[in-house]
């Protein structure tokens, strides 16, 4: 007696670090953004463990890359101040986003 076994092949997800979409923003709007930003990274600036970006993909719920915003500008806690094309929850141990 042989038992088949049906292969089904997993296509691993994408998240990706872009939308191919224009940025919408206006010179002024981007001022405020680059200027919240900037601000905010002096501030924490001796602080390794907090990031701060903007318009940066957050992806909350893995395995849904539907599951994301991208926020002008966000700081979280207790992760390391390092750059990345997108902050996935789950790869950061679910770190507060504020």
């Amino acid at each position: 007696m042989t038992a088949s076994v049906e292969y089904i092949p997993v296509t691993p997800i994408e998240y990706p670090d872009e939308d191919g979409k224009p940025m919408a923003e206006g010179d002024i709007q981007f001022s405020y953004l680059a200027y919240g930003i900037n601000t905010l990274q002096i501030y924490f600036q001796n602080h390794p463990d907090v990031y701060v970006a903007g318009n940066l993909f957050i992806y909350y719920e893995k395995g849904y890359p539907e599951s994301v915003v991208a926020p002008d500008v966000f700081v979280v806690f207790g992760v390391e101040n390092r750059d990345r094309r997108s902050y996935k929850t789950w790869e950061e141990n679910v770190r507060f986003v504020a």
